[in-house]
């Protein structure tokens, strides 16, 4: 009679398998590890871009029938007020002013009848639309965005009490959940 044969693997071709299903699942591992990160990455998150601690000069200027001493007007023009992001989380956005004294008020264009609105006098945090803003992609990459003022819009910073020279302001914005920091030094003009 014949011996009969063993059906099975060799103890090689077993070992073959073992390593090449190793090499396998570690080099997924490791492809994995590598590409998520960057398909994951924002580039370019929601955050304050400026004011990110200079010297702004303070002044005294009147908006509808206000007249400001030693305040900060951002506008579409100075492009002190610059925030950055990509993303679309939603309609609106919050501004708040954390320095004690210091408020905002915000005034809109309401047209040729109506002229300059105030709809925020004197308030530590003010709601905006982030229609307010328009979005302006970089020349060298269209997926970074960065957020102007629109001409129809006017923050003014200012305090209620007297104006230290250089004295630091700090604010926040918060959109979609993701708040950014901002500052300026409030420089004033000697007379």
């Amino acid at each position: 009679m014949k011996e009969e044969s063993k059906k099975g693997l060799s103890y090689e071709t077993s070992f073959r398998i073992k390593v090449l299903f190793l090499v396998f699942v570690v080099g997924v591992v490791v492809l994995f590890a590598v590409i998520y990160p960057i398909l994951s990455h924002n580039p370019n998150p929601f955050d304050v871009a400026a004011p990110k601690g200079q010297i702004v000069l303070a002044q005294n200027f009147t908006m509808g029938s206000i007249n400001y001493t030693n305040a900060v007007p951002i506008t579409s023009q100075n492009n002190l007020l610059v925030l950055k992001g990509n993303d679309n989380m939603g309609d609106g956005l919050t501004i708040s002013v954390t320095s004690p004294g210091w408020c905002l008020d915000l005034w809109v264009w309401g047209g040729s009848n109506n002229g300059w609105q105030l709809k925020y006098n004197c308030s530590n945090e003010i709601q905006m639309s982030q229609y307010a803003f328009r979005r302006v992609p970089t020349h060298e990459a269209k997926e970074i965005l960065y957020w102007y003022l629109e001409p129809g819009y006017v923050l003014v910073l200012h305090k209620t009490e007297p104006v230290q020279n250089y004295e630091l302001v700090n604010l926040t914005v918060t959109y979609g959940g993701i708040t950014g920091e901002g500052s300026l030094k409030v420089a004033i003009k000697k007379s």
